[in-house]
């Protein structure tokens, strides 16, 4: 078992079985499972555990056993692609940002200016969603629903990172901003 920052804590399971006052551990084991407080840390129980007799294997029971839960600890590597990856989503969303304002100005044709203000207000993917919507009711109501269609589906695209190119030959996707 690896020292973890936050302390083990008791299962529903554990406090459950102490709840009832069941005698199903081993008396040695049930007294370890009663100082998991959720303020002792790997180390110290470990001590408890030989002190009590258990030796260094007691916590290890009561994990193995689901009475105890260990914090997992996220390995650098899986920090470092989870780290990544928002990167790599946060990119994309720029990147459709810049396709939809592009689009947008194409489709509405200098009509777009209080849409180019709100865009600057899209800094989430929920957000920039919302954003769609407003433009591709303006789109519908200066042209029709097929081409509101045709901009959100070009956006959506760009926005999950896959390339694209609009009927006026733009392109969007893997590679811009590169």
């Amino acid at each position: 078992m690896q020292t973890s920052v936050t302390p083990p804590r008791k299962t529903d399971l554990a406090r459950h079985l102490l709840a009832q006052g069941q005698r199903q551990l081993p008396a040695k084991l049930r007294a370890l499972l009663i100082t998991v407080d959720g303020k002792r840390d790997v180390d110290e129980l470990r001590q408890l555990g030989r002190d009590l007799g258990l030796g260094d294997d007691g916590l290890t029971q009561l994990v193995e056993q689901g009475l105890v839960e260990l914090p997992r600890i996220a390995a650098p590597s899986e920090a470092m692609s989870n780290t990544r990856a928002v990167q790599e989503r946060a990119k994309r969303l720029v990147a459709a940002k810049f396709f939809a304002l592009d689009l947008v100005t194409r489709m509405l044709a200098g009509r777009e200016g209080e849409l180019r203000d709100l865009a600057r207000q899209a800094d989430t993917e929920s957000r920039f969603m919302a954003w769609v919507d407003q433009c591709c009711e303006r789109i519908e109501a200066q042209s029709d629903a097929e081409r509101a269609a045709k901009f959100r589906a070009s956006v959506v695209t760009t926005l999950a990172g896959e390339r694209t190119t609009d009927r006026f030959g733009a392109s969007a996707g893997q590679g811009v901003g590169r």
